[in-house]
Order: C-alpha cells, then sequence, then structure tokens
C-alpha cells in the first residue's frame, strides 16, 4: 500500500508557522471578517476587511530606473527555511518516478497556516493542473479535513490573480457548501452549473477507495478534465450567440487554447469548482479597483479600504463576481470535446511553477 502524501502534515505546518511567525521569516496582517449574506440566495459571502494592508510603502518617483539584481523565486529550491514545511514525491505505482512537490508557507498571510504546494519543476501559471497535481491537493484536503478542514484554490491565467494555495476553514464551512449542496445533481457523476449569475462548473468527488493511487489519480484527473470541457464549450457557446461577450478576447474566439484561457478553480475535500474569468479586478461605482481571486468564488473577497468595503457592501458580492466573470448561456445539452483537451495534464516544456 502507497505511503499517504504528505504524511503528518497538519502538525508539521501549525509548527513551522509557530516557529515563522516567532523569527518572522512569515508576516501575518489582522484583519476582521465581515459577513454579507446574499438574500437571494442564502451564501454566507465573507469580506475580510484588513485596513493595514493598504499601508504598505509605495515605490518612489525614479525607483524604477534603479537597476537592481532580479529577486530570487521564491518558489524555487533552494526553499527559504522559514517558510519550507515538507516536500514529497507523488506516485502512480512502484515503477513510476513520481512528480516532486514542496509545501511552504505564504509569507504574506490575512489568514493563519495559509499554506502553497509548489511543484519542484517549473510549469507556468497558464498551464492547468496535471492529474498528479490534482491529487496531490486532494490528498492534503482529505488529510488536513481529519482535524481541521481546508479549502483549496488555483488561480490560472492572466486575469485570474496569481496561484495551487490552501487556508484553513475556521467553521469548518465554506461559504459555497450547501448551496452546492442543495443544488449536486441526482447522478453524482454529472459535472453541472450552478444557478448565478455568472458561468460556472463544478463536479463532485468521490474518488475510488484503493490501495493504489492510480485509480484516484485518473479519476480526480478526468473530473477536472470534464470541467475544462465544459469552460471550453461555454466560450464556443458564447462566441456563437455573442461574440462581442469576448471582450478583447473576441477575435479568437474560434482559436480556443487553455493556455490563453483565465479560470479559477476551488476545491474541497468534496467538490471542485471552476469559473472562467473576464476581468481581474472589479471596478467600483466610484472607480475604485479591486483585486479578486479565486477564493472571491469561494465566497471570499478581501479588502483594504472602509471605502472599498461599503461599496461592496452595497452592491453585493455576487454583483463583484458577476462582474469579472462570464455572463452564462444554456448549456443544456452540452457536448463533450471530441478529443482529450492538449496539455490538459501533460507535462510543460517550460520549468516549476506554484502548481
Amino acid at each position: 500500500m502507497a505511503a499517504p502524501v504528505f504524511s503528518g502534515l497538519a502538525s508539521k505546518i501549525k509548527q513551522q508557522y509557530a516557529a515563522a511567525l516567532r523569527d518572522g521569516s512569515l508576516l501575518f496582517t489582522d484583519s476582521e471578517v465581515v459577513e454579507l449574506d446574499d438574500e437571494e440566495t442564502g451564501i454566507p459571502f465573507e469580506v475580510r476587511f484588513a485596513p493595514a494592508l493598504a499601508k504598505k510603502p509605495q515605490r518612489k518617483e525614479g525607483d524604477q530606473d534603479k537597476k537592481q539584481d532580479a529577486p530570487p523565486d521564491p518558489f524555487a529550491p533552494p526553499y527559504q527555511s522559514g517558510l519550507f514545511v515538507a516536500e514529497d514525491t507523488v506516485k502512480e505505482d512502484e515503477h513510476d518516478s513520481g512528480e516532486g512537490f514542496a509545501v511552504l508557507l505564504n509569507k504574506f498571510c490575512v489568514t493563519p497556516r495559509h499554506f502553497l504546494l509548489v511543484t519542484k519543476d517549473f510549469v507556468p501559471q497558464t498551464t492547468p493542473l496535471s492529474p498528479v497535481e490534482v491529487f496531490a491537493a486532494w490528498s492534503i484536503l482529505k488529510q488536513l479535513g481529519s482535524r481541521e478542514k481546508h479549502l483549496a484554490f488555483f488561480n490560472c491565467g492572466a486575469n485570474s490573480g496569481a496561484s495551487l494555495q490552501f487556508i484553513p476553514l475556521s467553521n469548518g464551512v465554506a461559504p459555497f457548501d450547501a448551496f452546492i449542496d442543495a443544488h449536486k445533481p441526482k447522478n453524482p457523476k454529472a459535472a453541472f452549473s450552478l444557478p448565478l449569475p455568472y458561468a460556472n462548473f463544478t463536479a463532485l468527488l468521490e474518488p475510488p477507495s484503493s490501495s493504489s493511487p492510480a485509480d484516484q489519480i485518473a479519476y480526480l484527473g478526468q473530473r477536472f478534465l470534464e470541467l475544462l470541457d465544459l469552460l471550453i464549450d461555454h466560450r464556443r457557446r458564447l462566441a456563437e450567440e455573442d461574440p462581442s461577450a469576448l471582450g478583447a478576447d473576441s477575435s479568437a474566439a474560434g482559436r480556443v487554447r487553455l493556455s490563453d484561457l483565465s479560470y479559477n478553480v476551488v476545491m474541497t475535500a468534496s467538490y471542485m469548482h471552476l469559473v472562467p474569468r473576464r476581468f481581474e479586478k472589479y471596478t467600483t461605482r466610484s472607480g475604485r479597483a479591486i483585486s479578486v481571486n479565486s477564493l472571491g468564488f469561494a465566497g471570499m473577497v478581501l479588502v483594504k479600504e472602509q471605502e472599498a468595503l461599503d461599496e461592496i457592501r452595497e452592491a453585493g458580492v455576487l454583483e463583484v463576481l458577476k462582474s469579472v466573470g462570464y455572463r452564462p448561456v444554456d448549456m443544456t445539452d452540452a457536448h463533450q470535446v471530441e478529443a482529450p483537451l492538449a496539455g490538459a495534464g501533460g507535462a510543460s516544456e517550460e520549468q516549476q511553477s506554484v502548481a
């Protein structure tokens, strides 16, 4: 029987986080969570207000002209000792050389024990997760969930934020959990869309009980591929109905490549949720730009100014998410992509990324 992925990770994260906090290897910013329940859907959205982040020093005029050495890649070995938690190689079977991963604490965090799963080899942020990456993430979520439920999120593409990251859920429930449970299909094997004002796709996760990870890797990879298929199908249908809805991407509507697309993935041990992205930032009524990453589509938004919090409170979080996503289209007869998507789980020719 294969050894668990990142065995004993929960205690290692807690110990390293405490040590990194003491020695200053990471910087924790205190924040306040404001609950903004949506009346129509009942989704208990959370807006995290962190005013200290707005006080970060700005670059002085002329600094961009100074020649400086490029900073080292924080996700490449040798890892910063204060942030390094563990490393492991994930194998499908004993004959497989496997894929190497490391777990690192997030240096700048507003949630305690926020960490990242990074690949040993570089993979561009525009590359979809491989089946082994999905399996590694799910295995970590499953393991940590026995003590404290976690949420994983992945930002893919230029308009999606930046990176595979994990945060603990203090109350053990993600804002979308109940909404997904209420709208799941009778057939748990079918991917589906939630009744929301922006395009989204969800797949329930129930990997086969197997002593070998190979079956679970294949299952999880296929579930992720189903969501990518729906992402591509949605884009094609949107281009047919209203090419202008694709904005600057409308000219390339007929030439869909995954590396050109931006989307967010939210994952728990029981589901994967994917949302195609049109914009990286939400612009408020007053013209204020607010970055929205995958956590927004998990029901959690971060703001730095009171004015931004007030404007989101007025507009509603659903309006924020709708504005950075694409409108939904009728997917009742959605077809599967005829051939497997190129690169949707294969190795990249380029090297090392935040998975």
